[in-house]
Parts: C-alpha cells; sequence; structure tokens
C-alpha cells in the first residue's frame, strides 16, 4: 500500500509540470487578418511580458467551447467570438467575466463592452456595385427595393438577420425604428411582403466571398456585402462603390474561456491586444475596424484607409443582437419557409 501511494505521488508530481506547460492560447477567424496579428498583437503581448503565446483559429462554431467548459478540459484561453454567442454563452457560463480592473473600460468606443466580452473588430454590411456596369445605383434602402427605378438582379445574404431590418427600411421604416417594427407582428408581416415585392429579382448568399464574384461576374447588378471585403477588393484596384447609407454594423468581442488554467494571463492579454500601440502596429499592415476609440478616432489611420468602418458606422444601423437572441429562432424559421414557399 505504501508503495502505491508513492508511485500515485510521483505520478501527480510528474503530471503537474505538464498542465502547466499548456501555453497560452488565443483563437480568432484566421486568414491574412489573422497572421498579421500574429506579428502584431500576439507576438507583442510574449515580447513585453515575456508569456509564451499561441495561437489557433476556428469557424466561430463555438460548440467546441461549450464542449471543453462542460468536461472541464479547456485548452483555449482567449476567443473572438460574435456578439450573439457571446451574449448567450455568458449567460451559460462558458465565459468567464472580464475583469475590468485588468483590462480597460474606457478605451472603448460605445458598445464595445458586454459582462463577458471587450471589443475587437467592427463588421458591416452594405450595398455595392461594379461601376463599370452599372454607373448609378440605390442610395438609401428604398432606392435598393426600386426595381422600377434601378432594374437587376440583387443579392442579401441568406438568413432572417440583416435581411429583415433591410426590408423594413426599404419600405420606408426610418432606422431608427426598424426594432421597434420589427418586434411587432404587424412589422413582420410587413418585412416579408416588402421582400415578396422584389423577389423575383433577389438572389442569396451564404458564403462572404459570394457578392463580390456575383457582381464581379454580372450575374447581379447590385449586391450587400461585407464592407471589409469590398474595401479590400477597392483596394487592390476594383471598380466598386461602397454605399455607407446603408450599412448595417455588429462588433466581434474577444472573450476568456470559463476554466481556464490561465485566466490572469488572459486578462492581461486581452488588455494588451485592444491597447492604441499595439493596434497601430496592426493597422500599419490591415485596414483592421478596430473598437479601441483613440484608434478607430486616429486620424492618421483613417485618412489612410478611408474605407475603414469607423469613419462611415454614424451613418449606419447597429445590429440589435439582444432583439435576435430573443426572436432569432422563430424569425429564422419563418424566413426559411418563406425561401421554400
Amino acid at each position: 500500500m505504501k508503495r502505491f501511494l508513492v508511485l500515485l505521488a510521483v505520478l501527480a508530481l510528474s503530471a503537474a509540470p505538464a498542465m502547466a506547460q499548456r501555453e497560452l492560447t488565443i483563437v480568432a477567424g484566421g486568414g491574412r487578418l489573422q497572421e498579421h496579428m500574429r506579428s502584431t498583437l500576439f507576438q507583442g503581448f510574449t515580447r513585453q511580458t515575456g508569456i509564451p503565446l499561441r495561437d489557433a483559429s476556428y469557424d466561430y462554431n463555438v460548440g467546441p467551447i461549450r464542449a471543453m467548459v462542460q468536461a472541464n478540459n479547456v485548452t483555449w484561453d482567449v476567443v473572438m467570438v460574435e456578439a450573439p454567442d457571446l451574449i448567450r454563452g455568458c449567460e451559460d457560463g462558458i465565459f468567464e467575466r472580464i475583469d475590468w480592473s485588468v483590462v480597460n473600460r474606457q478605451k472603448f468606443l460605445p458598445g464595445g463592452t458586454t459582462t463577458c466580452g471587450a471589443g475587437a473588430i467592427g463588421w458591416g454590411v452594405a450595398v455595392f456595385r461594379d461601376t463599370n456596369r452599372n454607373p448609378n445605383g440605390p442610395a438609401t434602402w428604398q432606392e435598393f427595393w426600386d426595381v422600377q427605378r434601378f432594374p437587376g438582379r440583387r443579392a442579401l445574404r441568406r438568413g432572417a438577420r440583416m435581411t429583415l431590418e433591410m426590408a423594413l427600411m426599404g419600405d420606408g421604416v426610418p432606422a431608427a425604428e426598424v426594432y421597434r417594427v420589427l418586434g411587432t407582428s404587424e412589422g413582420q408581416r410587413r418585412a416579408f411582403a416588402a421582400l415578396d415585392r422584389i423577389r423575383p429579382s433577389l438572389q442569396f448568399w451564404t458564403g462572404g466571398q459570394q457578392p463580390l464574384e456575383l457582381v464581379n461576374a454580372g450575374e447581379v447588378a447590385y449586391a450587400a456585402g461585407y464592407t471589409g471585403r469590398v474595401a479590400t477588393a477597392i483596394g487592390n484596384g476594383a471598380k466598386l462603390d461602397l454605399n455607407w447609407d446603408t450599412l448595417l454594423f455588429a462588433y466581434d468581442y474577444w472573450a476568456v474561456v470559463r476554466g481556464t488554467q490561465h485566466r490572469a494571463a488572459a486578462m492581461r492579454l486581452v488588455d494588451f491586444i485592444t491597447d492604441p500601440e499595439p493596434l497601430r502596429a496592426l493597422a500599419q499592415l490591415w485596414p483592421i475596424n478596430p473598437v479601441t476609440a483613440a484608434v478607430a478616432n486616429d486620424a492618421a489611420i483613417r485618412e489612410r484607409y478611408p474605407l475603414m468602418l469607423s469613419r462611415h458606422q454614424d451613418r449606419g444601423l447597429q445590429i440589435d443582437t439582444e432583439f435576435w437572441l430573443d426572436q432569432g429562432p422563430d424569425l429564422e424559421q419563418r424566413f426559411a419557409a418563406w425561401l421554400n414557399r
């Protein structure tokens, strides 16, 4: 028995360093943006603190995060998450509450913080067109819905979220009134009726690159697409016009996974990667849309990137995350039924 207890003690001592050796891990959406984040934000954190950091990418599906928390086997520490997943995950206990004594809450744009999230980047969707094929195009959602004045096919995202807001604005509802109207049975009928009116001219996309491909190929005259992708294409020489008066936008957030063994270091990491200095370094490499106010409002960065979201978001509608958490399942089901009619 004594030998057995000694063996257990030896195994425990040998396992403890192995567990402690797991590096602090940050997870984002991948691609070239994450490559530039690695060289500026992530490696910058290690240079400043001496804390080793590895990064990985995912498809914004929080299912694996939920599973690792429930299994008490957390291998990710800081993740970039979309607003609905952040709020739901915070309520369900898969994300830690942000320690605002470590992370400076005052540095973010309005709406850039939540109980469990610190603002990372903004993203948006707006109408764009190929100016060679269509020198003139809709300047508002009402004009987008005017297929007589602006004939041609249109492309919208395949889903209720954003599409129903667009439909109401296309039917003349002011942006400030959209969610009040959409929260009523009559408002929902009105949105679907507006979609019915232009249905023969509509085409729906699912992937973020599709609207650019559809416009570039001339398959649609006008499309609602992700502003970052359209801005990048314009920066690479594409003859596209991006209409900011049709903008819908939201923020993605940095969150700390519940149960991480690196909680203190994770909070320090969130504070560092949302600080102005490393974000300015990132802005030298990539046209970011930061939620950190000092960078979003930096005159030099705004001049360098005239199509950055923060220059134009006062012209747009911020997507109401709480509304879609509450009513999204029913409206998405109804939208799917409408598509299949």
